[in-house]
């Protein structure tokens, strides 16, 4: 366990010996007899995610035209124009997507994920104790799945390389750091990344030499001992056919709650080579290391009156991840593509330091990916073909759960007592997936395609304090699903799409959800592993995007019908002395809909005063049982009925922006027997900043929480509540200012 801590200064700069690049999508789009005529510059709509100005990408090439292949993602994407280009290879999936600049996002405090994605409809991200640790959700995804541990209903990458695995997606490892953009592609949607959970899939794409070329400093402060530290350094080598960019960041936080510091270091890595222009590949390294203290859960009144009291001054958990990623790419010389990945994955966890019951958790993944895509013509038509075999692997994990007659801390390891080690080492997902596009008529696109799922998971209880051969010791689950999928897009005119499709959805259990299903602690030795069935769906979605005028928005429709759904609660609670116990089963069916909204509107735009634009995001959900025999209709806990975001924001000619937010919730449940509600609540925020036209330095002041209203950022699940306070509620941030200064000189380094 000592190494656990010792990796803080190992890293700093780890020699990347890479290998480059993700190569182009094709042009994703066919033109029309009728655009031949008048070849006017095509493009995609701006997506109301994303705070740029509303260029358009053009597409130069005529119909009959002979498209060149691109040399490389790193010089032809993923510099200035790397979002647009993002969204017009996003726009031929007939759903819900959005995609989101870092570098609007660090136009004010750009601390958790909870900051990446704020202002995008459809998805509920709260950061909890203010930490790393965000409960994310989409469409209702882990809805029922506690706060503080892991993120589940959605498939996460990183350059489009799976880093989540069997056992889920850590919360601590959701930050920004290193980051260009996120990709949010929503449920069925994210289908070509293999993604098959209801949520769907982010990827979070990290900067390279050309999309953050030169040295950069950030320094960030404010409210509650906040302090963020950033260098990077990028740039281009061997005639610009190599990149590199290296980060590193340190966060320090005292908490709004008290006992609730957290500090973590980041390391982000990416270095990639072009060695013709028809082969290229990059290596991506990621490493962090930290320790929190999470804040408890308040009642009500406690919310209500003081906020920042800590009735758990105990606990802590210390946090390390580290991810290794390589993937190659080869253009064929019919401008198909051939993609290779592979991830490796390393992220132990500790579990109640400064406890009397705690558990350690080691988990390692490797992940490999095999993505074919290729153009060709049907009929006249053009259609577009994609493969993807993605493999997640667990090849070595397990959970140890320990007691000790005093509180646990990493040097009296001598007074542990192991009370249950269950293992998960060769658990994994399969997926076979296979799409294509086709185009119908000038403007009508079908998606087809299906997806077949091998879904293993393996659990044994291997080591047990106290021998007991009536316990349940094993559990394997081994299924294969296939899961349709169809679309229809059609192109009202080039700015402006309507689209629907019908699609399955599969989110298997993980390791963990197996632990004690029929009750049972590992703790007094009564630790069991059951039986859990695989979640599925039928998802049905409707919507238009698009730019007309001044407007500039999507408006999305969906209900997906969920069987097997996998609900967790908690049983009991943790203390200092006893660790907290969760179960997870399936429940009865149960429906998820809504309505995403986005809406953004250019109000004026000036050459002389600036220019002001007003965006919105409205999120409304709708999850409930359909008729379960103790529950009835009753809604789905802790995921809020509606949300509602806007922002007025000014921007002027001499650098100077300012901008003002309205952030929103409705009350929702926080036990499945509908007893008890999270307050409804309304705060307010107003950033500031300035930007020098050399674009060397810039500054901001981030207001948050104008009001300094006290509500509830999320809550924990419970059963039956019997409409009694409880403390189920972590608070969310007081009144608070932050501040920050980032300069940035391209030039330095930027060609080697």
């Amino acid at each position: 366990m000592k190494a656990f801590y010792e990796q803080r200064t190992r890293i700093l700069l780890l020699g990347m010996t890479v290998l480059s690049t993700c190569t182009l999508m094709p042009t994703a789009f066919a033109q029309d007899i009728e655009r031949n005529k008048n070849p006017s510059p095509r493009a995609p709509h701006a997506r109301p995610g994303v705070n740029s100005s509303n260029t358009h990408v053009a597409s130069s090439h005529p119909k009959n035209s002979v498209v060149p292949s691109p040399k490389s993602e790193d010089i032809s994407v993923t510099g200035s124009n790397g979002v647009r280009t993002a969204e017009k290879r996003l726009r031929k999936v007939p759903g819900n997507f959005t995609v989101i600049s870092s570098k609007e996002v660090e136009k004010g405090r750009s601390a958790t994920l909870e900051d990446t994605l704020a202002f995008q409809p459809g998805i509920f991200a709260q950061a909890t104790s203010g930490s790393t640790g965000n409960k994310i959700s989409i469409r209702g995804s882990g809805a029922g799945v506690f706060y503080g541990g892991y993120s589940l209903g959605m498939k996460y990458l990183v350059d489009g390389l799976t880093v989540s695995g069997v056992g889920g997606f850590q919360e601590d490892r959701l930050n920004n750091t290193g980051y260009q953009r996120t990709e949010v592609l929503y449920g069925a949607n994210a289908f070509d990344y293999a993604a098959t959970a209801l949520g769907g899939g982010i990827n979070f794409v990290t900067h390279t030499g050309v999309s953050a070329p030169g040295f950069m400093a950030r320094f960030e402060a404010g409210s509650y001992g906040t302090l963020k530290e950033q260098v990077s350094q990028g740039g281009t080598f061997s005639n610009k056919k190599g990149d590199y960019y290296v980060t590193v960041a340190r966060t320090n936080r005292q908490g709004f709650q008290s006992y609730t510091a957290m500090h973590r270091t980041d390391v982000v890595a990416n270095l990639g080579y072009r060695f013709t222009d028809k082969l290229s590949a990059r290596l991506i390294f990621k490493w962090d290391e930290g320790f929190g203290h999470y804040g408890g859960l308040l009642t009500l009144a406690q919310l209500r009156k003081s906020p920042s009291i800590n009735p758990n001054d105990w606990g802590g958990r210390p946090t390390r991840s580290t991810m290794l990623g390589f993937k190659t790419n080869y253009i064929f010389d019919d401008d198909s593509r051939l993609e290779y990945g592979i991830t490796w994955n390393d992220y132990p966890l500790f579990n109640g330091t400064n406890t009397q019951q705690f558990n350690l958790w080691r988990s390692t993944d490797i992940n490999n990916s095999i993505k074919y895509n290729r153009n060709d013509r049907l009929l006249g038509r053009r259609i577009e073909s994609n493969f993807i075999l993605s493999d997640v692997h667990m090849v070595s994990g397990d959970s140890r759960y320990y007691t000790s007659s005093v509180r646990s801390t990493q040097s009296n390891s001598e007074d542990w007592t192991l009370h249950q080690r269950v293992k998960y080492g060769g658990s994994h997902d399969l997926v076979f997936a296979a799409g294509n596009n086709f185009n119908i008529f000038n403007r009508l696109w079908l998606t087809s395609g299906f997806s077949v799922i091998w879904i293993d998971r393996n659990i044994r209880v291997v080591d047990r304090l106290i021998p007991n051969s009536a316990l349940q010791s094993r559990e394997h689950y081994n299924n294969v699903f296939i899961t349709p999928r169809v679309g229809l897009r059609y192109e009202i005119n080039p700015d402006v799409d309507v689209f629907a499709n019908f699609s399955r959805l599969i989110d298997p259990p993980v390791t963990w959800n197996y632990h004690d299903v029929k009750g049972g602690s590992p703790y007094n030795d009564t630790g069991t592993v059951g039986p859990l069935k695989a979640q599925r769906a039928n998802s049905a979605e409707i919507g238009i995007r698009g730019h007309v005028g001044i407007f500039d928005g999507n408006l999305t429709l969906y209900r997906s019908w969920v069987k097997d759904e996998l609900l967790s609660v908690v049983v009991t609670r943790a203390t200092s002395t006893t660790a907290e116990i969760t179960t997870t089963s399936n429940a009865s069916p149960t429906i998820h809909q809504g309505i995403e909204a986005g809406l953004s509107t250019k109000l004026f735009n000036l050459h002389q005063y600036g220019a002001l634009s007003f965006r919105q995001a409205l999120t409304v959900n709708d999850f409930y049982y359909r008729h379960d025999p103790l529950l009835g209709q009753n809604k789905l806990p802790s995921i809020p009925t509606w949300q509602y975001q806007a922002e007025l924001q000014y921007n002027n000619p001499l650098g100077f922006y300012a901008n003002f937010d309205f952030r929103s919730s409705s009350s929702y449940y926080v036990d499945y027997a509908n007893t008890l509600k999270a307050p409804r609540y309304g705060i307010f925020g107003l950033k500031l900043g300035y930007e020098a036209k050399s674009k060397i330095w810039s500054t901001f002041l981030d207001f948050r929480n104008l009001g300094n209203k006290h509500y509830a950022t999320a809550a924990y699940t419970a059963y039956n509540l019997n409409h009694t306070d409880s403390a189920m509620f972590y608070p969310g941030d007081g009144f608070s200012v932050f501040g920050g200064v980032t300069v940035h000189l391209s030039d330095l380094g930027k060609h080697l």
